[in-house]
């Protein structure tokens, strides 16, 4: 079971918490591209958005998201 969401979702925010970090959450994905988390999922498991499936919840690589929003992948 993943913890509670305890933070409010911006796109702003949710970057600024990804830094260092190889890959987010689906609620952390899903508040960059400003879509719902289920939509996000559904798009993973169809192959749309690239994942990693990590127990029970999967992950978006945070280079892929990065490039996604228009930032540069690297940073």
């Amino acid at each position: 079971m993943t913890a509670p969401v305890t933070w409010t979702p911006d796109a702003q925010a949710a970057l600024k918490r990804l830094a260092g970090r190889l890959f987010a959450t689906t609620s952390e994905a899903a508040a960059v591209l400003s879509c719902d988390p289920r939509t996000l999922r559904a798009a993973i498991e169809s192959g749309e958005i690239p994942g990693v499936k990590a127990g029970s919840t999967w992950r978006v690589p945070t280079a892929w998201l990065r490039k996604a929003a228009g930032l540069d992948p690297e940073a």
